[in-house]
């Protein structure tokens, strides 16, 4: 049966994060003329969400211990539309964002993402997981589509039959870079916009995004064990390197980008933490992996 939406939006409310409206707002304004669902993930008991007069919006309860990717994946499975996107609280789309995007996956793409922006007055901690996490996806100065190993998967839109092929992955939630790798594997194709579709800001503190990173590094170190058969010595012995390295790529891709080394400047004792919290848990996810290989 035909799907009633064009679009399924995956809300994810981000941890010390959980106002939705300007979220919401932005994008009943980027979808209008577009048949939308928003499916707000978060944990139960939040207040009443706003309402929209142009989308169906529906809550999809998560666990609070939950991260954004596992928030995600249970979005995905609740969603009816062919096409989805993925969102956190953290970030505002773009009022071109949902058409670009639906353009770009029109050409057959597995999924399409764009480069996200820091809001202009963002705070330290902000910035810093701003840099950690986008550096790789900064605007450049062309800002034309182009083909891409890897897309940000927040505020990507992808093919849904593309990502229900790997049923096993998504039975763990929707982290990107594994779905990507496999499209890769297969020869499906991912589609980079180069211009801002998103911008970023967060009211999370440093502790918090910290303890998040290191969450993360350990799923990552986890995953390069048990999926990838990498060896957990190996990665334990190279962690102490890994902050430097992270560094070194952000600085670098900074430097491409105009204005953002100053961003990297400014911030860099917290971005040095972050860096680190990641190679902590990357190297003990590694280790205690170690015996399910």
């Amino acid at each position: 049966m035909a799907s009633p939406f064009d679009i399924s939006v995956v809300l994810a409310e981000a941890i010390e994060n959980p106002e939705l409206g300007p979220a919401l707002q932005a994008i009943e304004r980027s979808c209008a003329g577009i048949l939308a669902e928003v499916l707000v993930v978060r944990p139960k008991g939040r207040p009443v969400m706003p309402r929209s007069a142009t989308m169906t919006v529906r809550e999809v309860i998560a666990d609070e211990s939950t991260l954004v990717p596992e928030r995600w994946g249970l979005g995905v499975r609740a969603a009816q539309a062919p096409i989805f996107a993925c969102l956190t609280t953290e970030l505002t789309v773009s009022r071109d964002w949902a058409r670009m995007l639906l353009d770009a996956l029109d050409s057959g793409a597995a999924g399409a993402g764009g480069a996200i922006a820091l809001v202009p007055r963002a705070g330290i901690t902000a910035t810093a997981v701003y840099l950690a996490r986008f550096s790789a996806f900064l605007s450049r100065p062309n800002g034309e589509p182009s083909l891409a190993e890897n897309i940000p998967g927040d505020a990507a839109a992808y093919s849904r039959n593309a990502v229900l092929a790997f049923a096993d992955l998504l039975a763990e939630g929707f982290w990107e870079a594994e779905f990507h790798a496999r499209f890769r594997a297969r020869g499906s194709r991912l589609v980079f916009i180069e211009q801002p579709l998103s911008s970023f800001d967060s009211s999370v503190r440093l502790r918090s995004a910290l303890v998040l990173r290191a969450r993360h590094g350990y799923g990552f170190g986890v995953a390069r064990v048990l999926r990838h058969h990498e060896s957990p010595i190996r990665l334990l012995v190279g962690a102490p390197a890994v902050p430097a390295i992270l560094i070194s790529r952000i600085v670098g891709r900074a430097a491409r980008s105009p204005g953002k080394l100053w961003l990297v400047i400014k911030v860099l004792p917290a971005l040095a933490l972050l860096c680190a919290a990641w190679a902590c848990g990357e190297g003990v996810g590694a280790w205690t992996s170690r015996g399910r290989r």
